[in-house]
């Protein structure tokens, strides 16, 4: 009798005692049986986390713990990856949660005949302290493959709305589709770190069938480097988006570089929220500066973009006029919506 688990669950863990708990009970509270869970504890410093970790592993026999130096969220996962033994994978950090049904929902959309190219995914929910927020896929609900995989392949980047959501989190994803493309996980790319791996899952996929239930709920946190200040967001972002191009080039995607121009706009539009939102000393004058720079310059003005979002209409009109008084005024807005929802 084969005793495999259906399913490994990876949980990284760096400094998160406060949410763990949560994270962890709704995972145990699943009637989904056939799963190992893998928690992997990154180096934590705060003296609770490794030894909560152990707790959970002590009471269910499901449960395995990894000690390990610090190395980011990415080494996390990939030693989770390299521990696990199941069939399919699903990758939840510890400060975000899941419904109690998310494994029994979507484990019923797998297919045996695609049992080692598929992934299978449900939307999610932002939680924010004053603040809950639905999103969703923009594809349709139920499963694509063939010509229908084939164009939604042709429109993974540089949309306005994912067209697949890109976090490795809220899916299942066939061991084989993971396994074979560690290789393209690139640990300087921090922002978006996640396409490392879902972009070229997603070209490898022969079948994807996605929910419109939003079992999988991402906590945001103050800390994460997408909204913070950080000096190397623009090189990660020239990085991730060669990367990305390199990838889908090389797994027969024709327009790759269309969508990786687009792409790096769309994360400009992340770099000139955080910087505003940063408030550091010159600020309005260091994003001019980035915004009137020849190479980004003539990106912005000639690469074709579909905005209707108004938050990022605002923001792509700044990056078009990148004045003072108008990227001072997008500040404000920016941070009067913070107070308002944080």
């Amino acid at each position: 009798m084969d005793n495999t688990p259906d399913i490994a669950v990876i949980i990284p863990v760096y400094n998160t005692a406060e949410y763990l708990p949560k994270c962890m009970d709704n995972v145990l509270a699943s009637k989904f049986r056939s799963m190992e869970i893998i928690l992997v504890d990154d180096g934590s410093t705060d003296g609770k986390s490794p030894s909560l970790c152990d707790d959970y592993a002590s009471a269910d026999p499901r449960v395995r713990v990894i000690h390990k130096e610090n190395g980011g969220l990415q080494s996390a996962w990939i030693e989770g990856v390299r521990a696990s033994t199941a069939s399919y994978l699903s990758f939840i950090d510890s400060d975000d949660w899941i419904d109690s049904e998310f494994f029994e929902e979507l484990y019923a959309h797998t297919s045996q005949a695609f049992k080692s190219c598929e992934i299978i995914s449900s939307d999610y929910m932002i939680e924010k302290q004053n603040e809950r927020k639905e999103v969703h896929h923009m594809v349709s609900c139920g499963q694509h493959f063939g010509e229908d995989l084939d164009n939604i392949k042709s429109r993974l980047l540089g949309q306005e709305q994912r067209t697949v959501i890109l976090s490795r989190c809220m899916k299942l994803i066939s061991r084989k589709l993971i396994t074979d493309n560690l290789k393209y996980c690139d640990s300087a790319i921090r922002l978006g770190e996640d396409v490392n791996i879902t972009i070229p899952a997603l070209c490898d996929c022969k079948r994807l069938y996605v929910t419109d239930k939003c079992y999988y709920h991402y906590r945001t946190v103050t800390t994460s480097i997408s909204h913070s200040h950080n000096t190397e967001i623009l090189d990660n972002i020239k990085l991730l988006c060669d990367t990305c191009s390199d990838v889908m080039s090389e797994k027969g995607i024709k327009n790759a570089r269309t969508q990786a121009d687009r792409e790096y706009l769309r994360l400009m539009f992340v770099y000139v929220k955080n910087e505003l939102r940063a408030q550091y000393p010159g600020v309005l004058s260091a994003v001019r500066a980035t915004l009137m720079e020849k190479g980004l310059r003539d990106k912005i003005l000639k690469t074709k973009l579909e905005v209707s979002n108004k938050a990022n209409k605002l923001i792509y009109f700044g990056m078009k006029h990148p004045l003072r008084i108008v990227l001072k005024l997008i500040q404000t807005i920016l941070l009067t919506y913070d107070r308002k929802t944080n």
